[in-house]
């Protein structure tokens, strides 16, 4: 059928449309996308579709219930036109029978009409025998007697009028017989025909009841045939419906695919540019470590001692954990002891970050040598830089004083590597 075939590319398209939506789920469709495209519409087209399969399913169930029902309804016409022939045929038996019943009545009747002249007849002429004879047969019969000439003419005279008188009675008790016959016959064929007529009446009553069913049946199939029209424009109209509702899922999910396909396509785009930036990014910091290094090996290779040379100095405290008036703190570089006012060096050459006062440093500077690597000089009586200025190395920044916190002469010197403290001691060639 050209529905079902339809219905197929319909079941079709619907696999299609499923696989189609399972590639994009799996590219990771995203809650809101351009054109306003979403998840929800898929499900809202997939209701719609569900919604209409079952009203074409409840329209199919329908249609061939009618199907089934008017099959049943015609199998009954079959049988009440099968009822209603041999009906037919049993009454045409019953007209001819009564036609010939009718026939038969006619012919007795004719022949009753005939046998009644004769008997008319035979009437007549016996009564105008006996009025003309028999009315005076005791004179005549006396005469005729009395005139015989001898004894055998007397009684051959005699035998002749018993003769008459037998023969007037035989014709009498005939006629008495024929009559009774007559009626017999026609009362008989009266009943027979009212029979016949009854019978006619009861056939004529049970093909009227039969075609009066088969006259309902047929109103009932037009019922059905008219259902069935309606029905079958609603599953046809659903089915289109379906088609429709289909046609535009399967473009909305193409236009979601290609939509997906291209922020694909730019997130490839971006995480290949990002990771060229992350390259360049990453060879750019190791062109700055390297860089970094070489200034560092270039601060090395020209650092010099942080103080006056000739002068004692000592180790007052080192770089780490300490107890410092019955608290553990964390000391953050090296205290070398020594003479007031002795003169303070850049480690290196660079550039002054800081210089200030600070409530524990005291005069502090901080020098970036470059490549990560910077001192702090704290606790001088004095500060010869500023903040910006350039340094050489060995050229001096202060003297050794008592600011800040501290219980006695000593210069606070600090290395910082990137940012991050270390233990200065490896940095200083002592004299």
């Amino acid at each position: 059928m050209g529905s079902m075939t339809r219905k197929n590319r319909i079941r079709i398209g619907k696999r299609w449309t499923a696989v189609l939506l399972a590639c994009v789920m799996a590219l990771s469709v995203p809650s809101t996308i351009s054109a306003g495209l979403t998840d929800a519409t898929v499900q809202s087209y997939d209701d719609q579709i569900a919604a209409v399969e079952e009203k074409l399913k409840y329209a199919q169930g329908v249609l061939e219930d009618i199907q089934k029902y008017q099959a049943a309804a015609y199998e009954e016409i079959a049988q009440y036109d099968a009822v209603i022939e041999l009906n037919n045929e049993l009454r045409q038996l019953a007209e001819e029978q009564l036609n010939g019943t009718q026939w038969q009545i006619r012919e007795k009747q004719q022949s009753i009409e005939r046998t009644k002249e004769k008997m008319e007849h035979q009437q007549n002429v016996l009564l105008e025998r006996m009025r003309d004879s028999y009315m005076e047969a005791k004179v005549d019969y006396i005469e005729v007697l009395l005139t015989a000439q001898s004894l055998f003419d007397f009684l051959k005279k005699l035998d002749y009028v018993d003769a008459m008188f037998r023969y007037d009675q035989q014709i009498i008790s005939s006629l008495s017989e024929y009559q009774a016959q007559l009626e017999a016959d026609e009362a008989f064929l009266e009943t027979a025909e009212q029979a016949q007529v009854e019978q006619l009446k009861k056939i004529d009553g049970i093909i009227e009841y039969n075609q009066t069913l088969c006259d309902e049946k047929l109103a009932y199939v037009q019922y059905l045939e008219n259902n069935e029209v309606w029905w079958t424009q609603e599953y046809s109209y659903n089915q289109k419906e379906e088609e429709k509702l289909s046609a535009e899922l399967e473009a909305y999910l193409k236009e979601l695919a290609e939509e997906e396909l291209r922020r694909e396509q730019e997130r490839i785009l971006a995480e290949q540019q990002a990771a060229a930036d992350e390259a360049a990014r990453q060879a750019a910091l190791l062109q700055a470590q390297l860089s970094a290094a070489q200034q560092q090996q270039t601060a090395l290779a020209t650092s010099c001692w942080p103080l006056e040379a000739g002068v004692t100095v000592r180790i007052s405290s080192t770089f780490g954990w300490r107890v410092l008036w019955g608290v553990s703190n964390l000391h953050r570089g090296i205290d070398l002891a020594c003479a007031a006012g002795t003169k303070v060096y850049a480690y290196s050459g660079g550039t002054v970050e800081k210089s200030a006062y600070h409530y524990s440093y005291g005069n502090y500077v901080v020098i970036n040598h470059g490549g990560g690597l910077a001192t702090l000089y704290a606790h001088m009586a004095n500060r010869l830089v500023s903040a910006g200025d350039y340094v050489e190395a060995g050229q001096q920044i202060g003297n050794v004083g008592l600011t800040g916190s501290t219980s006695g002469y000593h210069l606070h010197f600090e290395v910082h590597i990137n940012g991050e403290l270390t233990d200065p001691k490896p940095y200083l060639a002592f004299p």
